[in-house]
This record gives C-alpha cells, sequence and structure tokens, in this order.
C-alpha cells in the first residue's frame, strides 16, 4: 500500500551519508553537531546536486526526534555566509515539514498548518537575503522552490524560481524534481502540466544528464495517485531514459545518481520488468537508497522483497542483457 512517508526508514539499512562525497565526516560532525566542521567539509563540494544532497541530508538529521539542539547548532553555526544561512533556511524547512507531516493536506490539521507555515516563512526570509545579495547561488534558489510550494504561493511563482535557478544551470536534478513536485495534481497542477515539465527538462538534458530520468518521478507519482498498471510504452521510455542518463559514457556519477538508480528500480519493479530493475539495484550496491521507496509503509521490507524477486529475475536470464550488466 502506497503512503506518504507514514513510517521512517530502518536508519541502519537506509544510510543517507553512504553516497554522499565525504559522508562519513558530514556524519560525525551532525552526531555532535559540529556544525562548523560539517560547513567545512561543504565547501569542498564542487558538484551542485552533491552539495545540494548534503545540505538537505544534514537538514534531516534530527527527524523523527527531538532537533532542537540540531536547529540550535545550525543557527549558532550560522557566519553570514550564503552556505551556512541556506542550511539554517534549509533546517527550518525540514522543522516545518515534519510539523506538517508527509500526509496529504485533508489530514493534516489547522494547528500543523500553522507551524508548518511559520517555519517556512522564517525560511523564506533567510532565503529572500540570501538570493538578492548572491543572485547566482543555485542552493538558495532550489530550496525557495519548496518553500513557494509549501507555502501555497502558486505554480506560477515556483516555477518563476525554478527558471531563475534553470538560467544559472539548467542541469540540476533536484531542483527539476521539486519543481516537478508543484506541478502533479496532489500541489495544485495537473498531469498534463507534469507531462509537458518532464518532456521540457527531457529535451534540455545533454547526454549522460539525470534530467532525461524526470519520467520516473511521473511514473511513481501517477502510481501513488492509483494508476497501478504500468504502460509498455512506459517501460520503453524508462529504459531509454536510463540509457541517456546513469548508462550513459557522458554520465558523471555524484550523489543523485545513487537516488536515480534506487527509483529506477522501483520503477521497473512496478512496472513488473525485475530483470531491469536488478541492473539498477545492483548499481547501488550494499548501501540502499531509500528515494521513492518511502511511499510504502515498510519500505526497507519492500526493498528487500523487490531486490530479491529482481536477482532470483536476473539470474534466470544471465546469458543475457540483464545478467550481462549485473
Amino acid at each position: 500500500m502506497a503512503t506518504t512517508h507514514d513510517a521512517a526508514p530502518t536508519a541502519e539499512f537506509f544510510d543517507p551519508w553512504a553516497h554522499l562525497p565525504d559522508g562519513a565526516a558530514l556524519r560525525a560532525a551532525c552526531e555532535t553537531d559540529d556544525v562548523a566542521s560539517a560547513l567545512a567539509v561543504l565547501r569542498g563540494l564542487t558538484r551542485t546536486d552533491d552539495l545540494l544532497a548534503a545540505l538537505w541530508t544534514i537538514a534531516d538529521h534530527a527527524v523523527g526526534r527531538d532537533g532542537s539542539r540540531l536547529t540550535e547548532a545550525i543557527s549558532a553555526a550560522d557566519d553570514g555566509t550564503p552556505l551556512a544561512r541556506t542550511l539554517r533556511a534549509l533546517r527550518y524547512v525540514t522543522e516545518g515539514w515534519e510539523a506538517r507531516s508527509h500526509a496529504r493536506a485533508q489530514f493534516v490539521s489547522a494547528g500543523q498548518f500553522e507551524q508548518f507555515h511559520d517555519w517556512l516563512r522564517r525560511a523564506e526570509r533567510i532565503l529572500f537575503d540570501v538570493c538578492a545579495q548572491h543572485p547566482g547561488y543555485l542552493p538558495a534558489w532550489e530550496a525557495r522552490i519548496t518553500t513557494s510550494r509549501g507555502l501555497g504561493l502558486g505554480i506560477g511563482e515556483t516555477r518563476r524560481r525554478y527558471d531563475r535557478l534553470a538560467a544559472l544551470d539548467p542541469q540540476v536534478f533536484a531542483a527539476q524534481r521539486v519543481c516537478l513536485q508543484q506541478v502533479v495534481p496532489k500541489w495544485g497542477g495537473s498531469w498534463e502540466q507534469a507531462s509537458a515539465f518532464v518532456t521540457e527538462c527531457a529535451a534540455q538534458a545533454g547526454p549522460g544528464s539525470l534530467g532525461h530520468l524526470l519520467v520516473v518521478d511521473l511514473a511513481i507519482e501517477r502510481w501513488v495517485d492509483g494508476e497501478k498498471t504500468v504502460p509498455p510504452a512506459m517501460v520503453d521510455r524508462v529504459r531509454q531514459a536510463a540509457t541517456q542518463s546513469v548508462w550513459d559514457p557522458h554520465h558523471t556519477a555524484s550523489a543523485a545518481t545513487a537516488t536515480a538508480h534506487t527509483n529506477l528500480a522501483m520503477f521497473f519493479s512496478l512496472a513488473g520488468v525485475p530483470a531491469d530493475a536488478w541492473l539498477h539495484f545492483a548499481a547501488v550496491g550494499q548501501a540502499p537508497v531509500e528515494g521513492a521507496w518511502g511511499y510504502y509503509n515498510a519500505p526497507e521490507q519492500m526493498y528487500r522483497t523487490q531486490r530479491d524477486a529482481a536477482a532470483k529475475a536476473a539470474a534466470k536470464v544471465a546469458g543475457g542483457p540483464a545478467g550481462a550488466r549485473a
């Protein structure tokens, strides 16, 4: 049964630090609330998708328990730089979403919405200043796509913010994924708008770019919304997208690559082609990534079940493409 993050993943199984550059150092810093050391590591990250993944992982670190110490530590470490201020804002966004929960709007109380919007308004004030003073700072623009959605500023405003970011770098997969969330029906958009955005991003994606894979997010969102049958044409489209992105020789691996592989594994499992799914389970290796598996009530159990099924299916065709690739 699909849900929206009702159950937290088992920390030992889905390790959010595993695929981050210097993830062990970042984990150690966050475990001791040593935000200054974490910021020093972040300053060494050169790829935008790696930096965004690391920032959100730090901001999410205390989810599910009292995060006041982490929030205070991040605030205390704010040295006025765009990086530190953006991390502080992201922590506020995370606090807000935890207060709201990831349930559909009809299941969120007025009190939860009040807390949610209060945290997001605090984040938005910080991000507004960062973007005004440092208009080329991509992480702040990416975060403002999320605050626009959460504050209900509308598809037009969210798209304006995405366009500002895309003018700086049109290949930021994290920004494409959060913008897609705004234009799906559950956040006020439509499937037509979502499909058009996916097509637009794919058309702009270069060889090896993860932008080709936004179609996977779209397919999974449609499944969550109740479309349990994946059309063969969609399977073919996703296969092509994988060839153009993670399997393309021009692809440069980042933290986002692991999430892309885990979502591809989920898609092919849903589509009933487990041998294809195995290619992506194998690519993730021994460090599972939650990704969209969090839509299940028991994501770890479902991941294990589908991974085992995929391994068996691939073994049956060991002499064919799936077995050779795995």
